[in-house]
């Protein structure tokens, strides 16, 4: 039986708000989060292999201190680490493109420094 969005975060302990909503601090949790359910729709991995990841990367990080950011930074190792079980992409090739990204979003963060500067 599929499961709700709702009824996946119960089973993982998400961080919640007062009305029983996911919390998101920054705009790239809510992708985390979003990628996360989507591939458990698409039947990518079971959400009990999904919880068992998550499980095991809080268990070896002991760095949650009830901060949502490092839990989501969870989230996101979790993925990748099933990502690459799965054989969904090759862990050279996940390596490959987060370093892409990092060095966009640091080209990204200099010309806006540098914008800001100027004005």
């Amino acid at each position: 039986m599929e499961k709700s969005p709702s009824e996946l975060v119960a089973l993982v302990d998400a961080p919640l708000d007062e009305n029983n909503e996911v919390i998101f601090a920054n705009p790239w949790e809510a992708k985390a989060f979003a990628l996360v359910v989507q591939m458990h729709q698409e039947k990518r991995y079971t959400w009990t292999e999904w919880a068992n990841q998550l499980s095991h990367e809080i268990k070896e990080s002991n760095t949650l201190n009830e901060k949502e950011e490092d839990y989501y930074l969870l989230w996101l190792k979790a993925a990748e680490e099933l990502v690459v079980t799965k054989g969904l992409c090759a862990k050279d090739e996940l390596s490959s493109r987060k370093e892409s990204l990092l060095h966009t979003q640091e080209a990204l963060k200099e010309t806006a420094d540098r914008d800001r500067s100027t004005v």
